[in-house]
């Protein structure tokens, strides 16, 4: 039992390396961007669009052969940021966002059909992963000539650039020293989150999958909970859209695609039969709040309530399997 309680004070330690290590690597990365003359607004893209926590935690996990733990902690990070995170900042602070455009949540739910279509065979292969990351290239490419165009996402462009503008007064060579420290931060992180997880594995009886799913997803996004929030209390709820929409996206090709080149990942039935069905709920939910313009608190209190929920059948599920 105490070396459970140490494996879980490990699972905390990680985690609070990882927010602080993900938040100093793309600062370092985007300091030395600027200084090679990269535009502000792809800087901001920069910002917009990656997202570490999970990554390193699927990485390391795909490494040390826990793959069905990495796809499982990817597809609970889409259900997680939906539910949970917009539901907590829509249920503190009502959100209005009858500009954002609906197709980019048509293009994360064709992101979802066609991870859906690549786990078929039971596996993500590593030619799967070589075509998830050619379609996050061009998602990319699209999304940084589409948002220059369109009004919506003026907000999240502002934000996401008057971020840059701070990071940038820094000094010249903390950058380096950020990129370094972060990466080398990034699997530390990552090591002790895994570590954490894997001695959960072998206590509670959870299949790898619904473990990812579950304790995973929810320790390496929980910073998702406050960077939601923030925005929503601003007015910015284009933002809290698009972050939510963004992430899951990068999760679901670039995460799993560099996860799965580093070792085919593992698609344990329970995937197929339950935590797709559920996350394409989710975004279907996604669909509706964003075709009505706006996510009052008590839609937001309904999606955490779904979570809950989700949560819930999943431990049910795994007890059963």
């Amino acid at each position: 039992m105490d070396n459970l309680y140490l494996n879980i004070g490990f699972l905390v330690l990680g985690t609070l390396i990882l927010i602080y290590a993900a938040k100093y690597l793309v600062e370092g990365l985007i300091g030395i961007a600027a200084r090679l003359a990269v535009t502000p607004f792809i800087l901001a893209m920069l910002i917009i669009s990656i997202d570490l926590e999970v990554f390193g935690p699927a990485v390391i996990g795909s490494y040390q052969n826990l793959t069905a733990l990495s796809f499982g902690s990817i597809l609970g990070t889409v259900a997680f940021l939906i539910l949970l995170a917009l539901g907590s900042a829509a249920a503190i602070y009502p959100i209005e966002h009858p500009d954002f455009p609906l197709k980019y949540i048509f293009i994360f739910g064709g992101v979802i059909a066609l991870v859906f279509a690549l786990s078929l065979d039971g596996k993500i292969s590593r030619t799967d992963a070589v075509i998830a990351l050619v379609v996050y290239f061009i998602y990319i490419v699209y999304l940084i000539r589409d948002l220059g165009r369109t009004r919506a996402a003026k907000s999240e462009i502002e934000e996401a650039e008057g971020e840059v503008s701070e990071i940038v007064k820094e000094p010249t060579w903390h950058f380096p020293l950020m990129l370094i420290g972060g990466l080398i931060g990034l699997v530390i992180g990552s090591l002790l989150v895994i570590k954490g997880v894997r001695v959960c594995l072998g206590v509670c009886g959870l299949a790898e999958t619904l473990l990812g799913v579950t304790l995973l997803a929810i320790a390496v996004n929980s910073v998702e909970l406050v960077e939601a929030i923030i925005p929503a209390k601003k007015g910015h709820s284009e933002v809290v859209i698009g972050n939510v929409a963004g992430s899951c996206v990068f999760q679901l090709l670039f995460t799993l695609g560099i996860a799965a080149l580093i070792r085919p990942l593992q698609v344990e039935p329970v995937a197929l039969y339950y935590v797709f069905p559920a996350i394409t709920f989710s975004w279907l939910l996604l669909v509706v709040v964003v075709w009505h313009g706006k996510t009052p608190r008590w839609a937001g209190v309904v999606l955490m309530a779904l979570y809950i929920f989700f949560v819930t059948g999943t431990v049910i599920l795994g007890l059963r399997i």
